[in-house]
């Protein structure tokens, strides 16, 4: 057999999943990765100094960097009484948003679970026997616990942060302030994006049966009638 051979049957096979589970399908696989990935990252600027710290399931990674050469890489857990920053935080640091991250990963295997549940039922041929309003319960479901995931923490992060910092206010998902001398910002984490990615995805591939049964429904426009001929 042909090197390209697996290849091309593995390729085959994608392609047999038909639009509804192949954006299902790949929902799935950018959830996993957004579950190792970083939600959120807050920076610090301070002269020749920069900060980057990236907040995951249960660490914050810090790198330092020096007149823009990296210097350091410090893990610290949620639990860690020492802070990830050279600024005087409250003790332990961010303890508050490794909760509220946590509440969101949480939701993101939520999110997973339902869209694999939803990818096996399409792939035993159930949503073609599955009535329209069974198909929009599905499509609800999916959609709602797609966007709890995807702005929970949008919500919950800033308030969080502002606790865990103390001394100035993160007032949203990604923002920026000067404090002190040093310029604070912050912003979603690749993991975020990846996420909004897969939700968009997850949607598409949920809503796509529910639009086909509804055509299904709609009766064919009648033939044009046109006089026998004399």
């Amino acid at each position: 057999m042909p090197p390209a051979a697996p290849w091309r049957a593995w390729a085959a096979r994608v392609i047999a999943l038909k639009p509804p589970r192949l954006a299902l399908g790949l929902a799935i696989v950018l959830v996993l990765v957004s579950l190792a990935l970083p939600l959120w990252s807050l920076g610090r600027v301070a002269g020749s100094e920069q900060d980057i710290g990236s907040f995951s399931w249960t660490a914050i990674t810090t790198t330092t960097y020096i007149s823009g050469v990296w210097d350091r890489t410090t893990i610290l857990p949620y639990t860690s009484s020492q802070s990830p920053f050279p600024s005087p935080f409250p003790s332990p640091a961010f303890r508050a948003v490794g909760s509220a991250l946590a509440t969101a990963y949480l939701l993101n295997v939520v999110l997973l679970v339902v869209l694999a549940v939803v990818f096996g039922l399409f792939s035993i041929g159930y949503s073609r026997t599955m009535p329209t309003l069974s198909l929009l319960i599905v499509t609800m479901i999916v959609l709602g616990v797609a966007l709890l995931a995807l702005f929970y923490p949008i919500v919950a992060v800033p308030g969080a942060a502002t606790t865990d910092v103390g001394t100035f206010t993160i007032d949203g998902f990604w923002g920026s302030d000067s404090v002190s001398g040093a310029l604070w910002s912050w912003s979603p984490g690749l993991g975020w994006w990846v996420l909004l990615v897969a939700v968009i995805l997850g949607t598409v591939g949920a809503v796509l049966p529910y639009v086909k049964s509804i055509r299904a429904m709609v009766p064919p426009a009648p033939e044009d009638w046109r006089p026998p001929a004399s």
